[in-house]
């Protein structure tokens, strides 16, 4: 084989293993950079609730467990868009929960979770209907299980006045318990003893 056909045919194997190993590094850094990514916060199976885009905000108070102290639920404020339907607007307040604190504070519902629906009756029973992550990547533990039954049942009762009990469904049905310990066969109502509402009854107008 001439020497040239040679020198052209090694320029031609050198520029092709070139060209793959580059392909393959552009592959990796873009599977690293898609990693790298922070998953945008979206906690809803389907859409999000139907209020108006241009429905006015209301500031709403949610409870999350305490870092400080085992058992205590404190309160963060939030925002939502109003509706006549109080639904909707439980959806946007367990949504938010579901996001998680801005402030530090522990979990409330995994962030796995996704929000299917909230029902409220006409009798004033919401059933808050969540994806099976609640009880698959719950923490475990009684108190931090009541925390997370009462961190919803507190936060929708405090904000939505039309609401007098809240059940929690997992897939669209009654299950015993999150995590072992608390019966959750059965609606709850609203219970502040654990929040920090009762060390300092000043923080219900919080700002």
């Amino acid at each position: 084989m001439p020497r040239h056909v040679q020198f052209g045919l090694l320029v031609f194997i050198l520029f092709l293993l070139g060209g793959t190993a580059y392909y393959y590094n552009l592959q990796k850094r873009i599977r690293d950079l898609l990693r790298s990514q922070p998953e945008s916060a979206h906690p809803y199976v389907t859409e999000n609730p139907a209020y108006s885009p241009m429905a006015p905000v209301r500031k709403i108070k949610l409870f999350f467990p305490s870092v400080r102290k085992d058992g205590l639920l404190e309160l963060e404020e939030r925002e939502i868009h109003t509706s006549d339907n109080p639904s909707i607007e439980a959806k946007e307040i367990v949504a938010e929960l579901i996001k998680g604190s801005r402030e530090g504070r522990e979990v409330a519902i995994p962030s796995l979770t996704k929000l299917r629906e909230v029902y409220v009756t006409g009798e004033g029973l919401a059933y808050v209907d969540l994806t099976r992550e609640v009880v698959d990547s719950h923490p475990g533990g009684l108190t931090r299980e009541i925390s997370s039954i009462y961190a919803i049942v507190n936060s929708l009762m405090e904000n939505v006045p039309s609401i007098r009990e809240v059940q929690i469904l997992v897939d669209g049905a009654e299950v015993e318990t999150l995590a072992g310990h608390v019966d959750l066969s059965r609606p709850y109502e609203r219970d502040l003893s654990m929040t920090s509402l009762a060390e300092n009854p000043q923080l219900s107008g919080l700002k």
